[in-house]
């Protein structure tokens, strides 16, 4: 429901996901965190013409 409502506001996406780590999984946190910030990276800004209609 959330990427439905993100696309009908014209975000990507990608830059919406859920990651179910537990506090013993250390290094799978690490790497979540780290995939994220380099996916939001490679779409670059949101366009402020779409962050306007939201």
């Amino acid at each position: 429901m959330i990427v439905e409502l993100l696309e009908d506001f014209g975000y990507e996406s990608d830059r919406f996901e859920i990651s179910w780590v537990s506090s013993a999984e250390p290094d799978k946190f690490v790497k979540a965190v780290t995939d994220m910030t380099n996916r939001i990276k490679r779409l670059g800004p949101i366009n402020s013409q779409n962050a306007d209609a939201a």
